[in-house]
Formats: structure tokens, sequence, C-alpha cells
């Protein structure tokens, strides 16, 4: 009877430490999530973007598909700044609509072709990975640009004076770009001798490791951010170091050998690859499939994140990089630590 009434104590006095030490877990902080109302302005639309398309059309305007999430601060930043600008607001209201949805939402979709979707099953079809996304479509319902992350009010301006003026029929968008910030060409890059790897060949072996590319181009203010901010983080240099890491100039004349063994001038590459945005980072797998690119200016623990799930092959388990960002800020709240992603 009494080792009886001792297992009891014993046990009881083991519950009361097990639920102390529950209590006493601390999860760490959540911060810079920011919630966003839409603009009254946007198009009133049922969603059938082939009728958007065909009554914008009608009034000399073109459809802007604007995709956002709920709690996204980039996309707060964007409809805050971006669209609360006068000048950047009546240039849209003259020449485009706007049609928004919730890549995680659940109402119908019908799509240029005619099939039905849900917002998040369209989401995966058009493999949306970063918000804001921005569609800019033609009068016949070709996609003419796409802008994936937030784009600061100069640059986005840019955008749509390309579109708006129908610049697609004699430029490249890139194209469009270098001559209106009139980019200098006598000017380096930003180097980083410890991180970049000189090659001129692209080509995977079968013992090659993951890659990722640093597309860059000289007086580029978003570089500067790039290296002197996001690229100076500790984390993010040590995952880096387990994979092969190069660095292009978009605008050198130089020929490359991609990785399908092909000998290329480097602007025709950028060409290839529908590089519209500087500094774009590419991460391929052992192959050379491309994983996923950064072509936007993100803060610090989402350009971490992004390099994280290539580098540690998080892509191959779950494809929307979105699902694996708020698991990965749940599993370090989990140890205690707090998660700024608007740091």
């Amino acid at each position: 009877m009494r080792l009886k009434n001792l297992i009891l104590i014993i046990c009881s006095f083991l519950l009361i430490i097990n639920t102390l030490q529950a209590e006493d877990k601390k999860v760490g902080e959540f911060f810079g999530a920011k919630n966003t109302h839409m603009p009254s302005w946007f198009l009133n639309s049922f969603l059938d973007l082939s009728e958007d398309i065909e009554d914008l059309a009608s009034n000399n305007k073109r459809l802007i598909l604007y995709i956002h999430q709920d709690n996204c601060p980039y996309c707060y930043k964007f409809i805050t700044e971006n669209l609360s600008d006068k000048t950047t607001k009546n240039k849209i209201l003259k020449n485009f609509g706007i049609v928004e949805f919730n890549m995680f939402g659940d109402r119908e979709i019908i799509d240029i072709d005619g099939e039905e979707y849900t917002e998040k099953e369209f989401a995966i079809k058009y493999k949306v990975q970063f918000t804001p996304t921005l569609i800019f479509f033609d009068e016949e319902g070709k996609q003419l640009l796409r802008l994936n992350g937030y784009i600061n009010i100069k640059d986005f301006n840019l955008a749509l004076d390309y579109i708006k003026d129908k610049k697609e029929n004699s430029l490249s968008y890139k194209e469009y770009i270098r001559v209106k910030k009139n980019e200098k060409q006598n000017m380096t890059l930003i180097d980083e001798p410890d991180l970049f790897t000189k090659t001129r060949s692209f080509v995977r072996e079968s013992d090659s490791k993951k890659m990722a590319i640093f597309f860059e181009s000289t007086n580029c203010n978003e570089c500067k951010t790039l290296h002197n901010k996001l690229l100076k983080d500790e984390k993010t240099r040590a995952l880096l170091k387990k994979i092969d890491v190069y660095q292009i100039d978009i605008n050198s004349p130089k020929s490359i050998v991609t990785p399908s063994k092909l000998i290329t001038k480097i602007k025709d590459w950028t060409v290839e690859l529908n590089i519209t945005h500087i500094p774009t980072v590419i991460f391929f797998d052992e192959k050379a499939q491309e994983i996923i690119r950064i072509e936007s200016n993100f803060k610090n623990f989402h350009f971490q994140s992004i390099v994280d799930y290539a580098v540690s092959n998080a892509y191959k388990d779950e494809k929307e990089f979105q699902r694996y960002l708020t698991k990965r800020a749940d599993d370090i709240r989990e140890k205690g630590i707090d998660v700024n992603i608007w740091d």
C-alpha cells in the first residue's frame, strides 16, 4: 500500500513539473504583419478575366491583375504608398483597370481560356510565390509583364508607362528600363570575392551542387541594398556557402556557356530567362532546373527564407513558397525566438 501511494505521489510530482515546464515555455513573438483594405476605385469585377479585358479595351484601357494575401506588409506598402500617390493613381484610372484577388481565397475566377478556378487554384496555376504579384494583359489577353514582389513607386510608374504606351511592340521591358534609367556602362559591379565564384560556364555535371546566379547591373541602387544589408546576414551567407554562387553583369558584352551547353551572349541569355528586374537572383537545382527566383527588394527574413527554401530542399515537399514561409516562421517561434518579417 505504501509503495502504491509512493508511486502515485511521484507520478503527481512529475505531472506538476511537466505542466510548469509547459507553462514556462516561451513562444516567440511575431512582428511586421499588416492587413490592407482594397481601394474603392479598383474594378468592380465578376472575376471573368476575358470579360474584364474586353470591357477595358473598349475604353482603351488594359487589365492589371493584383494578387495579394492577408497580413502582407509588402501589399500594405504597395497600397498605402504606391497607389496613394496622386500621380500614380490618376495614371492607373486613365489607362488601366485593376482586378484583385487573394492567393489563398475561395472566390471563383474564370481565366482567359474559359476555365474556372478558385483564387488559390488560380494562384497555383500561375505559380504565384510572392505578394504582391502584378500581371499586365493586353487587349487580346496576352500577358505582357509580370512583377513578382513589391516594386517602388518610381519603378512601378516605369512599368505603367511601358504598358500604357504599348512599348512592348518596340522594346523589351529590360531594354526600356535600361534606357529610361540611363545606366552607366563604365562602372563595375559590387564584388564579393568570398561569396561569388568566377566562371563563364554554367554547365552542371553529375557531381555539381545547386547554384544561385545573381543578375545585376552597374549603378543599381537595389543592388547596393542587396549587398550592403541582405548579404551581410551571417545565416544567409552560411546557407549560400552550401551551393555554387555566381554573379553576372546583365550589360556585359561577354559570352557564356549556358546550362544547356550553348555558347551565347549574356544579353541573349537574360532574354531567354525573361529577366525584367535588377537585381534578379535565380536558384537552380543540380540539373539546372529553376527552383525559385528573387525579383524584388525583400526584407531580411523573406530573403533568407527564399535562400533556405532552395538550399534546404524544402521546395521538394512544399511547392508553394508562402506556405513554407509560414511554417518556417512558426518553427522559429516555437524555439522561443521572435520573428520580424519587416526588419
